[in-house]
């Protein structure tokens, strides 16, 4: 499995990173702007924007786009994703270590999409 981590902030970069290198790759994160995305763009996806103390889980499966939130909370809440502000539900800000154990789950997409609350994005 590999994973594109792409920061933003404080310096652009981009690389691809193992299954196996993922972790470490996640951990040095901190302190920066960062995303990390799995998949290919018109196929099952995930796209993580991740923060210092959360991230923001967005999936695409079967052409739709939806959160991974762990509430039901929908009141919008301002959000930066990747370079640009943005509004997304409350519940879909997650604890940031929930984004590195769903990235790590995605060879089994089927247990990953029931596993957790996926809500169609409006």
């Amino acid at each position: 499995m590999d994973y594109l981590v792409t920061v933003m902030y404080p310096e652009h970069s981009e690389r691809t990173v193992t299954g196996e290198a993922l972790p470490a790759a996640y951990a040095a994160l901190k302190g920066t702007e960062a995303n990390v995305s799995w998949g290919e763009e018109g196929s099952d996806s995930l796209l993580l924007q991740v923060a210092d103390d959360y991230c923001v889980i967005t999936g695409t499966f079967d052409g739709g786009y939806y959160y991974l939130q762990t509430s039901d909370d929908d009141e919008l809440v301002p959000v930066l994703m990747g370079d640009v502000d943005a509004e997304v539900p409350k519940g879909a800000i997650v604890p940031r270590d929930l984004g590195l154990e769903v990235l790590l789950r995605v060879d089994d997409l089927p247990a990953l999409r029931t596993d957790y609350m996926w809500v169609e994005a409006g």
